[in-house]
């Protein structure tokens, strides 16, 4: 299944899109919007995917999908956890102004360089303290792409924007093959100004899933429903970027199909 929240307030419009992304089908007779499906994502789920398998059919109203149109498949989040780097530590960075895939990083300087660092990032459930990270896997919703940019030079976690993330989100099974043991197995198109920069595995590198990630988080405290969890991907290509550079993050299965849409943005001066 595969969501979207257009831009529409504060939380978004939610929508169910087609699996070649062309199409898409309102979810408000189901539910309005991503986080109150989450809230409830036992009782709204499989009503969510009877509109997914009905769009499939051409059998409910449906509209032509444009990413553009796309707000973060969740516009406002309660928390965003992050690995950095492969293995490290999660830290607590900012989630409640998250930009949809379109919309341009501004800063007010690109002196020293503005970093990227695309990430894979997961949706959870409720999740119980103390979780297992095998268990904690059964807690994941939703697997997404963001791109996270900063200046080189802004330290500390609280300062990071909360990045900008793929117009569309999708349950674990959409991955397939590409998603095995809390990982990612697929490669990750990166293109820089139009030059293919990157290609990596996003599940190399690592020792671990999400699910060490998520029973992390959860060792001391439970976490709510609609945490983000992030991992860093390395070898994404130069991490110097100045005004007027576009970054461009994709994801394609094994038939060369994108999974996610793609982010595309640009880098801006302005606040």
């Amino acid at each position: 299944m595969k969501l979207a929240s257009l831009m529409h307030g504060r939380d978004g419009r939610l929508v169910v899109v087609s699996q070649d992304l062309t199409r898409a089908t309102d979810a408000f007779p189901v539910v309005a919007t991503l986080q109150a499906a989450l809230d409830d994502w036992e009782r709204y789920a499989p009503r969510l995917a009877d509109l997914a398998e009905g769009l499939e059919h051409g059998a409910v109203p449906s509209f032509r999908f444009h990413e553009h149109d796309c707000a973060a498949p969740l516009p406002r989040a309660y928390q965003r956890l992050a690995a950095p780097a492969a293995d490290a530590p999660l830290r607590h960075e900012s989630a409640d102004t998250p930009l949809g895939s379109r919309e341009p990083f501004r800063s007010a300087s690109d002196e020293g360089g503005i970093g990227f660092q695309a990430e894979v990032v997961v949706v959870t459930g409720d999740v119980p303290m103390g979780v297992t990270g095998e268990a904690a896997l059964d807690h994941i919703r939703l697997v997404m792409l963001a791109n996270g940019a900063g200046l080189q030079s802004d330290a500390g976690a609280t300062a990071k924007p909360s990045g900008a993330y793929s117009p569309v989100a999708v349950t674990p099974d959409e991955l397939g093959q590409g998603w095995r043991d809390g990982k990612g197995h697929l490669l990750l198109l990166t293109q820089i100004n139009g030059k293919l920069v990157g290609k990596p595995d996003v599940g190399a590198g690592t020792t671990s899933g999400f699910g060490a990630l998520i029973a992390q988080a959860a060792r001391r405290r439970r976490l709510g429903a609609g945490t983000l969890v992030a991992a860093a991907l390395a070898g994404q290509g130069p991490d110097r970027l100045r005004f007027g550079d576009t970054v461009r993050l994709e994801m394609k299965d094994a038939a060369g199909h994108s999974i996610f849409g793609a982010i595309e943005q640009e880098i801006l001066p302005g606040g």
